[in-house]
């Protein structure tokens, strides 16, 4: 354990989202490693592997809603050089 680190950062919990996320983006096979890694690890430690290996998703849904990219589009606007 490395005490410097948040829990989600600990090596293996990184080391589990590396192997699931290995078989990309094959879901049968990521399901069969979840299941390995899950008998290894404790609920808390699954749950921040799930939650890593979910936020490429929640990325690109953030980065592609409307909001965002209204939003985006106004701080453009506000960098802009004269």
């Amino acid at each position: 354990i490395f005490e410097h680190l948040p829990e989600y950062l600990q090596p293996r919990i990184l080391s589990a989202v590396a192997f699931i996320n290995a078989v990309q983006p094959d879901l049968d096979l990521a399901i069969k490693r979840i299941e390995i890694v899950s008998k290894s690890l404790s609920l808390k430690e699954m749950n921040w592997v799930m939650h890593l290996l979910s936020l490429e998703k929640i990325s690109h849904m953030m980065s592609t809603h409307p909001d965002y990219q209204n939003f985006v589009a106004e701080k453009e606007k506000e960098r802009t050089i004269h």
